[in-house]
């Protein structure tokens, strides 16, 4: 890099370094219309204009199209990576909206259309075991300071197995706290909340139930104990069916119903060996 007078620089300065290394990985594109045509219009010129931009420029492009919007009745949301990517997902949802489709809701392909209605409302919903495998904070501790501070106080291993129970507990609540402070930071406020096994302690620190500090120590102490009370003969499986059918499956062995995924998936628990009984019945009978 060459200064006006064309000196080299010995080092890039540390805080072009920070900016660096906090860019995000995505960029969320807001749009709205008053028509499905209109929209459709907008969609078609953007894909088109996307193609000649750089990849610093997608952030500028979605602030612009943030500050556009006009509480319209149509709306959407992309989500894009590159330029490259953002054509293609613009093209899609124009090509959606010339195909009639009014609400899309595509969380694969980044692209989401809907009509606004009554006023928004939004819940949280919070993970449970098995939810990620990062325990450093990844790009949000580099972007936002309020989660740096967490991790930093928290000293969570990021390294090893991180998916252990007595470290992913504590990892996983943390990463909702920190996705909390986010949150607060961007003045976006739920009027429910729920959790996912693990996740019901989020949610009742949400609620107030609990506060920051003890909601932290809550899930590393449940994590320690429940990996010291699974040392042994023991394990799960989640059977992509009903409890009633699961709870069929289990007759004569020392298994029981541990957990309701949703109503197609229900989770077993018990020995080892019988629980692979369990499962070798659901598969005879076209179970996974």
């Amino acid at each position: 890099v060459e200064h006006a007078d064309g000196l080299r620089r010995s080092a890039v300065p540390s805080v072009t370094r920070k900016l660096v290394a906090s860019r995000q990985d995505a960029e969320l594109f807001l749009l709205d219309g008053a028509d499905p045509e209109e929209l459709r219009e907008k969609a078609t010129r953007l894909a088109e204009f996307c193609a000649q931009l750089s990849y610093a420029e997608l952030g500028d492009l979605a602030a612009t199209l943030q500050g556009e919007l006009d509480d319209r009745p149509l709306r959407a949301a992309v989500l894009v990576a590159s330029p490259e990517q953002a054509t293609e997902r613009l093209t899609e949802l124009a090509g959606q909206l010339a195909a009639g489709v009014r609400s899309l809701l595509d969380t694969p392909g980044g692209v989401f259309l809907g009509s606004a209605g009554s006023a928004p409302r939004i819940g949280f919903l919070f993970p449970g075991q098995g939810a990620g495998k990062r325990g450093d904070g990844g790009a949000l501790r580099r972007r936002f300071a309020a989660v740096d501070e967490l991790y930093d106080r928290l000293s969570l291993p990021t390294d090893g197995d991180l998916v252990a129970t007595d470290v992913a507990q504590p990892r996983i609540v943390a990463a909702s706290v920190a996705g909390l402070r986010i949150l607060d930071i961007l003045g976006i406020e739920a009027v429910r909340a729920t959790g996912h096994s693990l996740g019901e302690l989020t949610a009742l620190h949400w609620a107030g139930a609990m506060d920051e500090p003890t909601v932290l120590s809550t899930a590393g102490a449940r994590g320690r104990i429940m990996a010291t009370a699974s040392d042994g003969d023991g394990t799960m499986a989640a059977l992509a069916t009903t409890p009633a059918l699961a709870e069929a499956l289990t007759v004569g062995e020392p298994v029981v119903i541990a957990g309701y995924n949703s109503p197609q998936q229900t989770v077993v628990s018990g020995p080892v060996a019988a629980v692979e009984r369990v499962c070798a019945r659901a598969a005879g009978q076209g179970v996974g």
